[in-house]
């Protein structure tokens, strides 16, 4: 873990040294600036699920809408290709500053340290709640992220058969028919059904911590901010489970 926390550091230290932006990255390399940095790339995460969200949701409008929905994406081209970029960068940010906030912290109290402290009132798991299976969850969803990248972006997910979606070229060119195809195939169902899972126990405890980290906090309305979070959590992750679902059900 220290060995990888020096190499996350590498940049950090080399820009630290550029005049003018040095004394923002070096509040940045603390340990308060990187939770307020994994705050604001959680809730922008969060941002672009509800928004993926949203338009996955046209599957149940039937092939014709999703179909247009996925073309007029595409037709953006090199803008779409510079928000995948953004996207991926904002990912590799997240994953990077909670592997380093783990181990400055680890490091700090001289042993381990698994994100056990909570700041939400509300546990939906025994042992500290979501806030104890932070790290669990996140890489859970990181192997659910690759492997959907590899079934929905790369389209060449081991076990799927894509033909449904193919044309007279043997080119995969019907969206609908290749997310159903992915999401029908049992095994993929499994894992995307467990990853939605985590992710659900991630944001349960994200979202709150992040607000709270931003100084989103009142005694008055911890509570009900705690709820909204949670409830919010989890209609995020049920509306990705009932597509999984209903590609289940709808198979053959």
């Amino acid at each position: 873990m220290d060995a990888l926390l020096r190499i996350l550091s590498l940049p950090a230290q080399l820009l630290s040294g550029v005049p003018g932006i040095g004394p923002l990255i070096r509040v940045c390399s603390t340990t308060v600036g990187q939770k307020i940095l994994m705050a604001i790339s959680g809730l922008s995460l969060c941002g672009f699920l509800v928004a993926h969200l949203g338009g996955n949701l046209k599957l149940y409008a039937g092939a014709q809408a999703f179909n247009d929905y996925a073309h007029a994406l595409h037709s953006l081209g090199p803008l779409l290709a510079a928000a995948e970029v953004g996207l991926f960068s904002m990912f590799a940010l997240h994953i990077g500053l909670a592997v380093s906030t783990t181990a400055m912290s680890r490091r700090a109290r001289g042993r381990d340290y698994f994100m056990k402290e909570t700041k939400q009132g509300i546990s939906i798991l025994p042992n500290g709640g979501a806030a104890s299976w932070m790290m669990v969850t996140g890489l859970i969803v990181l192997f659910f992220l690759t492997v959907h990248i590899i079934d929905m972006k790369l389209k060449i997910g081991p076990g799927v058969d894509y033909t449904p979606a193919m044309n007279a070229d043997q080119v995969v060119d019907n969206e609908f028919q290749a997310v159903k195809a992915v999401l029908s195939t049992p095994s993929r169902g499994f894992i995307y059904i467990v990853g939605l899972v985590a992710l659900g126990i991630h944001l349960s405890h994200g979202i709150r911590s992040a607000f709270q980290t931003l100084g989103i906090n009142h005694k008055r309305w911890n509570k009900i901010l705690s709820c909204v979070c949670l409830i919010s959590a989890w209609v995020i992750a049920a509306g990705f489970m009932s597509l999984v679902i209903w590609a289940l059900g709808a198979k053959g």
